[in-house]
């Protein structure tokens, strides 16, 4: 459908946001306020506890500055591309983007721990994004909220967060240069964030040098993919009378319908306000509400959605052909 496109953004998964820690024995000189004069917009504090520390820019990072180390806070694709982070960061970007970052702080940036990490990728689509979320429904241990104010829908959990937007709706919110090509475009955005515990959660030693590594590039595409597969996927609802023989089957039947057709966001907008007014005494009750309610919405009825055929297409994609 966007054969130009294609080659610029689809087949494609980059970093983004990826903070950063530098610990001080990773310093050949041994102090990590060296690199002050290499960061503009400089600042210092001082603390009784912790005493002095300065922070200050370089390209799109924060750069925090303490006795036992550096930390660094900021976007990977952003820095390449110089403030936008639609564009696909590639792997060989990657690795420039840090050594751009090296030669800048006149330290190896290289060997800094990843303390975040996010994933991404632009989907261009027919639809508006948000059109596609009333499709997408729950995720074992991830709580789910659709922010409808900004058109977001989230899947949180103490680690890990999944988050599905516009992304041309908050590039021009924040006054940020849409690339000439993808402009007047639906853009679907599909971000996954490893919030804490990289290495946990990777089970490896993730360093900056090991984001541009061709196996755990490919293992973060596998992560990417699988999180995407494990969320419930609604589809098109229609009536089914087949099977009706009582009054109360058929008021059960309308209700499924008409619950289907709400989807998930009435369910966890509902169960919000019970708790919120504590109408049950045993909180066990919210959850089997909430089990009972889900089981409805995910009864297999009705046919595909056209529109989670062309968003599951297209992840698919992404995952199969990246490299």
């Amino acid at each position: 459908m966007f054969p130009i496109l294609e080659t610029m953004i689809i087949n494609r998964l980059m970093y983004d946001t990826v903070n950063f820690w530098i610990d001080r024995v990773n310093f050949s000189g041994g102090n990590p306020f060296d690199i002050l004069p290499c960061l503009s917009e400089i600042s210092e504090r001082h603390n009784e506890k912790s005493g002095y520390s300065a922070s200050g820019k370089v390209f799109d990072y924060t750069v925090n500055v303490f006795e036992n180390g550096i930390s660094m806070k900021g976007s990977l694709s952003k820095s390449f591309f110089e403030s936008e982070n639609i564009s696909t960061l590639t792997r060989r970007a990657t690795e420039q983007t840090i050594e751009k970052l090296s030669d800048s702080l006149y330290f190896d940036v290289s060997k800094a721990k990843v303390t975040r990490l996010d994933v991404s990728t632009v989907i261009p689509t027919k639809r508006p994004p948000c059109d596609y979320y009333q499709f997408l429904g729950t995720k074992t241990h991830f709580k789910r909220l659709e922010a409808v104010k900004d058109e977001t829908l989230y899947y949180s959990n103490h680690q890990r967060q999944i988050i599905f937007y516009d992304k041309t709706k908050e590039a021009n919110s924040k006054a940020v240069k849409v690339p000439e090509l993808l402009q007047n475009i639906n853009l679907f955005r599909y971000e996954l964030r490893f919030l804490k515990r990289v290495n946990a959660q990777f089970k490896a030693d993730v360093t900056a040098k090991t984001l541009y590594d061709e196996m755990f590039y490919q293992s973060v595409v596998q992560n990417w993919y699988k999180e995407y597969q494990s969320i419930q996927k609604l589809k098109n609802q229609s009536f089914m009378i087949d099977g009706i023989t009582t009054p109360k089957e058929a008021q059960t039947a309308l209700f499924s319908h008409l619950l289907q057709q709400s989807g998930q966001s009435t369910i966890d907008e509902f169960l919000n306000e019970l708790k919120a007014k504590n109408v049950f005494s045993d909180r066990k009750y919210y959850s089997r509400l909430k089990a009972d309610l889900n089981r409805i919405l995910a009864q297999p009825k009705g046919e595909p959605s056209e529109l989670m055929q062309e968003l599951e297409t297209a992840i698919y994609n992404v995952a199969k052909y990246a490299r």
